[in-house]
């Protein structure tokens, strides 16, 4: 395991990044605003080589054998912290241990339809915490033209040693504190709906 995790870790730094609406993070981050990250679970190959040293992450990853293996990954790639849990096992717990690094001031991010899909469908969990921690959405997506797609639920996408790859940090999505059931469908169905057309407008290589 320590030989894969090693091998991965050299397979990510070949990447060569390209950030597109950083600076609006950046200005965002600025102010003191805390962001929740929402990417699609078949671009987070591309998305965890990508190495932070100006803000501090916090990553909720399932608990699998493919969490065990990217948890110390994703920790190592900058001020990375990963908390473990799944719509199945330790959801609750895993939303709590977010909301207590994010009111210490970290950005939080998630696979808006992980771990299990549907494929491209926005999941509440992270609309959820963006309410209860007071934050603001925002995509985070990726797009490459060299590339393998696995035949996996997601089609997961895993980019060719050396892809030039670009990061898109989408427009962000504010939301409301309320938890009402018809207020979360409706802003839910935004961000849906926001996701998609980001994707579609950024990730044309991929899709």
């Amino acid at each position: 395991m320590a030989l894969i995790k090693f091998v991965i870790k050299l397979y990510l730094f070949t990447f060569r990044y390209r950030l597109k609406g950083y600076e609006q993070f950046n200005e965002l981050a600025s102010r003191k605003k805390r962001i929740v990250f929402l990417l699609w679970h078949n671009q987070l190959m591309g998305i965890v080589g990508f190495r932070n040293k100006n803000h501090r992450f916090v990553t909720m990853i399932s608990r699998s054998k493919d969490g065990d293996m990217f948890t110390p990954i994703v920790e190592s790639m900058g001020n990375n912290k990963v908390v473990r849990a799944s719509s199945s096992r330790g959801a609750a717990a895993g939303t709590l241990e977010m909301l207590e690094f994010m009111n210490s001031g970290w950005h939080g991010a998630m696979a808006a339809d992980g771990p299990k899909g549907p494929k491209y469908q926005v999941k509440s969990g992270g609309l959820y915490l963006a309410k209860k921690a007071d934050c603001i959405l925002v995509p985070l997506l990726m797009d490459c033209t060299r590339f393998w797609r696995t035949r996996s639920w997601d089609n997961f996408i895993i980019p060719k040693p050396f892809s030039k790859i670009t990061m898109i940090f989408g427009e962000p999505i504010y939301v409301s504190d309320s938890l009402d059931k018809e207020t979360m469908a409706a802003e839910l169905a935004d961000v849906q709906n926001k996701m998609m057309e980001s994707t579609s407008a950024n990730c044309k290589n991929i899709l």
